[in-house]
């Protein structure tokens, strides 16, 4: 999967909190595995009914693609804030 694949597919549509979402700057999209697929920059989101997906630019050489999260997500929701 490339890094803009798992951007599209990781961004949304998802419950979670707008305001939060709004006062990151960047969002990881992770494997199950804990390695991370892409890193974006936020720059907006957008609403589906009571759903949201996050608007953004993929930050292409991001040294933490490939990598094992510093912040492992141990939750089963699909959506956390660090």
């Amino acid at each position: 999967m490339s890094q803009d694949e798992a951007w599209l597919a990781g961004r949304g549509i998802w419950k979670f909190n707008a305001d939060r979402a709004l006062a990151q700057d960047e969002a990881q999209i992770i494997a199950l595995d804990g390695t991370v697929l892409a890193v974006a920059r936020i720059t907006g989101i957008t609403k589906h009914r009571d759903r949201y997906a996050l608007e953004g630019h993929v930050l292409r050489g991001d040294p933490r693609v490939g990598r094992a999260t510093p912040s492992p997500h141990l939750s089963r929701n699909p959506v956390t804030y660090i």
